[in-house]
């Protein structure tokens, strides 16, 4: 799986945010490899995160919010996101910039025109299917663009026709654009001055209170709103998935908890027993075998019974930033006789873990035979 996600984007600072989405999302869909092409350097948050999610044990006692932290702190910063975003959108929405013929707005595109006239025929026709129509507002005249059909437009020549409009004037917003020095990643029309100064020549009254090289863009105001709720909706279905995710993982700890302490009464009241009376330690990749149950204790807590278990492989996660292989993730696969799949995360070391797992499959092959190692 190939994910790009240039730093150009008009929402880079999501980047973070979606690498450790990506990085969450593989271990719960088994993909072996994963190439996250990041248009920037290390980040202090992506390192934060790995170090509250992957954070190692100093000694094997009970953590059953193992992770689920993590997660949950993640998933607020999403929330905290979304809100300001919202927010953020709402003040564009119900701007209080009005519309300047003589001046560009600061950094917020969104004005607004009480619209009290509008002709009945489109002044331009546009090659992206939308029409600019010419409305007069409270301080002359503008150009306003927007879709085929659009129902503001709609709106405007309907209280028009009615006699309405002059009396009662609509508020419009949009962005501001202007086509001579347009914004960037803003859309414009390339010709709009020549245009319109071209369609108005015969109208002096008309040219002279208005600008022929800006105009107000419904169009492009939508797109801008769209953009933000689909960021918006996005960083909070993020947050669900964390949360989601934080909670299956705290259930999966617990659930392997009880089943060593059902198995193994003595573990209840002194946990770091698995470690000291265990029949087969491997401190470095944290892999221990207690009994008859296989354990491992990086990035949480889980434990099979090796006599349910037909099939044990090494699953590595290799994730790429550019074309170089920035980390690698380690997992015990453990097919249970109903064909069941049970995964173990492990400490990976590089690329001698392979190596150094084989003394794990040397003592289980040794003493349990009836299980299939390797792919």
């Amino acid at each position: 799986m190939i994910v790009f996600y240039p730093i150009s984007s008009p929402f880079s600072f999501l980047n973070e945010f979606i690498f450790m989405f990506i990085h969450i999302l593989t271990q719960y869909c088994h993909l072996s490899s994963i190439y996250v092409i990041l248009y920037k350097k290390d980040s202090l948050l992506i390192k934060l995160f790995f170090r509250l999610y992957f954070g190692g044990w100093a000694m094997l006692k009970e953590r059953r919010n193992q992770g689920t932290i993590a997660l949950l702190v993640i998933s607020l910063i999403f929330l905290v996101v979304a809100a300001v975003m919202g927010f953020i959108q709402y003040q564009k929405v119900n701007t209080k910039t009005a519309y300047d013929r003589n001046s560009e707005p600061g950094a917020d595109s969104a004005v607004y025109a009480e619209v009290s006239y509008i002709f009945p025929e489109a002044l331009i026709e546009v090659e992206d299917n939308t029409q600019v129509w010419l409305v007069a507002y409270q301080d002359g005249y503008v150009g306003l663009q927007a879709k085929k059909g659009d129902k503001q437009i709609a709106q405007l020549l309907e209280k028009e026709k009615k006699g309405e409009l002059e009396k009662n004037p609509v508020r419009i917003v949009g962005s501001y654009v202007n086509a001579n020095s347009p914004k960037k990643n803003q859309g414009y029309i390339s010709n709009y001055g020549s245009l319109v100064r071209g369609l108005l020549a015969d109208n002096p009254e008309v040219i002279t209170v208005m600008s022929s090289s800006s105009y107000i863009s419904i169009t492009e105001f939508e797109s801008d709103n769209l953009a933000f709720m689909f960021y918006i909706l996005f960083l909070i279905g993020l947050c669900v998935f964390f949360v989601t995710m934080g909670i299956i993982g705290r259930k999966k700890n617990i659930a392997a908890y009880e089943e060593i302490y059902a198995a193994y009464p003595e573990a209840k009241d002194n946990l770091n027993i698995l470690l000291e009376q265990a029949s087969f330690h491997d401190d470095v990749l944290k892999i221990v075998v207690y009994k008859d149950h296989l354990i491992t204790y990086y990035r949480g807590f889980k434990a099979i019974d090796l006599k349910q278990v037909v099939h044990l492989y090494h699953h590595i996660l290799t994730m790429h930033r550019g074309f170089v292989a920035s980390n690698r993730n380690s997992t015990l696969v453990a097919v249970r006789n109903n064909q069941k799949k049970y995964q173990m995360p492990i400490k990976n070391i590089g690329k001698t873990t392979d190596t150094k797992l084989q003394s794990t499959f040397d003592y289980l092959y040794n003493h349990f035979p009836h299980i299939r190692l390797g792919v």
